[in-house]
């Protein structure tokens, strides 16, 4: 098959029944591909980055697809890594077929180096790293396809905001998520990318979601095109996701279907409607008032997932809430406890809960629960600043 040119990138789909065929689809998507690890020398370092952040069932990437793939590097007498953050991939593949191919890492526990991305727009201070994602010769991504409560949709480009430390996430969503996703992919971009889309998570996640069965595998040599293809495929406009849209004025990658080879199994017969995370912000009762009409699309689907995740929280609580979001040039009613969303209103902090980021993380979501009253566990505390004057007066 030829080369992709600069201006072209291919996206190979094909449907998967189950665990047993993966093998034999992943074969199918790199030979549509013109075998992509075919020039891996003996001994390269291929590092693999999965999406195994949680241990519920159906919400990670499948094993038996990134057994396939290591043993495929391994194969061609590359040596593979799969690494991610936190500690979930050690009780989800310490046991599994894919540790027989691959040595199994999380982030967490390799050594950092503080390094800069040249043309960097959200992270241009130097972050800390861990070495292997800079060091290592080959760069698999292996996402799940997952609806977002405030980035549209997440895939094989912000699959890697998981490549760094749990602190830097929050200095991402401080700097801009949309962008600093762009960014992260501009530090290391991905080699191949294999998108898991045999279970996806729909619905209003991370706030909230539901994993559903669909079966389909789809590979690209270039993220943003598969980004594309995929959120195509599951009824999303890639016009509506920023950082495609940055990616794209950015040189990184395509933002058509029109200016991507679709190979393997036509679109039309994977596609499937996927369950959005809701946009329309609907307060859940009376004497929850929202203002967040000049909110930035990001912070505005922030609050809309907030009010459909808490919705029963509250509408048991009893108390009177103001949620402000967005620009104001002039305040709207304070009344009862006042939580203040996104990085705009940081000059208006100590009117109420100050929620900082652009967006905010689902984490956050603590502050409208200790708003209410109710208990925070330390770590959630720090996600959130409260005013002294408001310490002890929040109900």
């Amino acid at each position: 098959m030829a080369p992709e040119t600069a201006s072209r990138h291919s996206v190979a789909l094909g449907p998967v029944a189950d665990d047993a065929a993966v093998p034999d689809a992943l074969h199918r998507l790199l030979d549509l591909l013109g075998a992509p690890l075919a020039g891996l020398r003996p001994g390269a370092q291929v590092l693999i980055k999965p999406n195994l952040f949680q241990t519920r069932p159906g919400f990670h990437v499948s094993p038996a697809l990134l057994a396939g793939i290591a043993r495929a590097v391994a194969e061609h007498g590359a040596k593979p890594v799969i690494a991610e953050r936190t500690h979930a991939i050690y009780e989800i593949l310490r046991d599994h077929a894919a540790a027989h191919y691959a040595r199994i890492v999380s982030f967490d526990d390799l050594p950092l180096r503080i390094t800069g991305i040249p043309g960097a727009t959200s992270l241009r201070v130097p972050i800390a790293v861990p070495e292997l994602i800079l060091d290592c010769d080959y760069f698999i991504g292996v996402p799940q396809l997952r609806t977002h409560a405030s980035v549209v949709y997440s895939n094989a480009m912000k699959n890697l905001v998981g490549l760094l430390p749990g602190y830097t996430t929050r200095i991402v969503h401080m700097a801009g998520v949309d962008e600093s996703t762009v960014d992260l992919n501009l530090m290391r971009p991905q080699d191949l990318v294999v998108c898991d889309g045999t279970t996806v998570i729909e619905g209003n996640y991370p706030m909230d979601g539901q994993a559903r069965s669909v079966g389909f595998l789809a590979a690209s040599r270039n993220a943003v095109a598969l980004d594309v293809a995929v959120g195509a495929l599951a009824g999303f406009d890639p016009d509506s996701v920023a950082y495609l849209c940055d990616a794209h004025e950015r040189g990184m990658g395509p933002l058509s279907l029109e200016d991507i080879d679709l190979l393997g199994t036509p679109l039309e017969e994977l596609a499937f409607d996927m369950v959005k995370a809701p946009v329309e912000i609907v307060p859940p009762r009376a004497g929850i008032h929202v203002h967040a009409e000049h909110a930035c699309p990001a912070c505005g689907r922030f609050v809309a997932g907030a009010m459909r995740a808490l919705a029963g929280e509250l509408r048991a609580w009893d108390g009177e809430m103001t949620v402000i979001s967005g620009p104001q040039v002039e305040m709207p009613p304070l009344r009862g406890v006042v939580v203040l969303v996104g990085n705009c209103l940081y000059e208006s902090r100590d009117l109420g809960i100050f929620i900082e980021g652009c967006p905010p993380r689902a984490i956050q979501l603590a502050a409208f629960r200790y708003a209410m009253g109710k208990t925070v566990g330390d770590h959630e505390r720090t996600q959130f600043r409260v005013p002294s004057s408001l310490v002890d007066g929040r109900r």
